[in-house]
């Protein structure tokens, strides 16, 4: 049985919206969509895995286009990717994209490429992969310029719960908090976002490499109202882009670029790990940005090697299996994880972190004594980065820093989150 055989774009138009408005632009009637879809589809946007089993022609346009198709109308929709295994006879023939409305509406714009009597399965939705495509960018690259020649300008590409003009609330690890996911450009990249909301004064939260912003929810919680805590998903990070570097100096432009998209200054800044240092290197080169660090278990003299991540699995058939199959490192990385069309797997690239920590190895003593700014420095004293002697050091030679230890490892936040909040809702009650 075929999904969404009944459905088309006008008829959808009934149930959806007669028209789309994308920025700066004229509405679009939903006809016009799936017309400048249709006429950008080429051989050079067919999939390589379809064109194995019969070469791309303009008598069957839909051939190989389904992925990358699904992706452009997500762009300007939103809602969710749906995905699901074809079939002809007993013989498995890769897999069908399509998707689900915000209101529950599916359309299947490339449905008509099958016709040797293929199956398609029962559906599931899936996660848009973060960041730039694992697999056929180029294409959907192309496939999206070619629509935006005949449409103009598209709205930016989705992450997998919204940008800021697609508000979508994002209930954050089954808690009762639900926090805001948006994004913004800065240098031809998308970053991604939570914002925790409420009426409190902004707080500036970055997580550590295998991190993502999602990371602080308990913390967001335990701070309201009083604190409104705003994190970032860092370059290559959870829903944002891959960058062609990790350079520290990029790392600060994203935070600066960050602030100055959410209009804001002389904030609270909390780091975690290599949100540590860059916090406090934001500090140090933007001090207009930041009035007071909360650094979370990281040092000055940072060495270290990662390269052990290389090592560990690409995916797993569950979250279960790709856990154990991490090893000691699973616990410590059980925000970083996602589910994909293929599986289980880790929301970074392992080599784009082995990449940046060797960005970021070196003496950073100038930068976190540039300020003296008031400071907390959170340390968990059975932690294997930050050694307590160098913790005492940083404390003792920095004006205004507190130092607290407590009795856990590298991530206090997630080892020990009430202690932690704890301590931090003490010290931001000084400032």
């Amino acid at each position: 049985m075929t999904p969404r055989d009944d459905i088309d774009i006008p008829r959808a138009a009934t149930k959806a919206a007669s028209k789309v408005t994308a920025k700066a632009a004229t509405p679009w009637v939903l006809t016009d969509i799936e017309q400048a879809l249709r006429a950008s589809w080429a051989a050079d946007t067919c999939s390589p895995d379809d064109v194995e089993r019969a070469p791309w022609t303009g008598e069957n346009p839909a051939w190989g286009q389904c992925d990358i198709t699904a992706l452009v109308v997500h762009d300007i929709f939103g809602g969710d990717l749906l995905f699901a295994e074809v079939r002809l006879g007993a013989e498995q023939h890769g897999y069908h994209w399509w998707n689900r409305l915000p209101g529950g509406v599916e359309i299947d714009l490339t449905h008509d490429q099958f016709r040797r009597g293929q199956q398609v399965g029962e559906p599931r939705a899936v996660r848009r992969p973060p960041g730039r495509l694992p697999r056929r960018a180029e294409e959907y690259e192309l496939l999206r310029s070619r629509v935006a020649e005949r449409l103009g300008p598209l709205p930016l590409s989705q992450p997998a719960y919204g940008t800021d003009t697609d508000r979508a609330r994002e209930p954050e690890r089954g808690s009762d908090a639900e926090a805001v996911r948006g994004a913004f450009e800065i240098v031809g990249r998308r970053l991604s976002y939570l914002d925790f909301g409420g009426p409190g004064q902004p707080l500036l939260a970055l997580h550590g490499h295998f991190g993502q912003a999602r990371t602080f929810t308990r913390l967001a919680r335990d701070l309201a109202p009083k604190w409104r805590v705003i994190a970032l998903d860092q370059r290559g990070h959870g829903y944002s882009d891959r960058p062609a570097d990790f350079s520290r100096e990029g790392y600060i432009e994203d935070a600066a670029g960050f602030l100055g998209h959410l209009g804001l200054r002389d904030v609270v800044v909390l780091g975690h790990s290599l949100g540590g240092l860059n916090a406090y290197q934001l500090a140090a080169r933007r001090p207009d940005l930041v009035r007071a660090l909360i650094i979370e278990d990281m040092g000055t003299e940072i060495a270290g090697d990662l390269s052990f991540c290389l090592s560990w699995p690409h995916r797993a058939p569950t979250r279960a299996a790709l856990l154990e199959g991490l090893g000691d490192a699973g616990p410590y990385l059980t925000d970083g994880l996602s589910e994909y069309a293929d599986g289980w797997g880790l929301t970074v690239h392992p080599e784009d972190m082995v990449m940046s920590n060797e960005q970021h190895k070196g003496d950073h003593w100038a930068d976190w004594l540039a300020r003296d700014c008031p400071a907390l420095l959170v340390h968990g004293t059975r932690s294997d980065i930050l050694a307590a002697d160098h913790a005492k050091a940083m404390a003792s030679r920095r004006p205004h820093t507190r130092l607290v230890q407590l009795p856990t490892g590298h991530m206090v936040h997630e080892s020990a989150p009430a202690g932690f909040a704890a301590v931090v809702g003490a010290f931001l009650e000084t400032i």
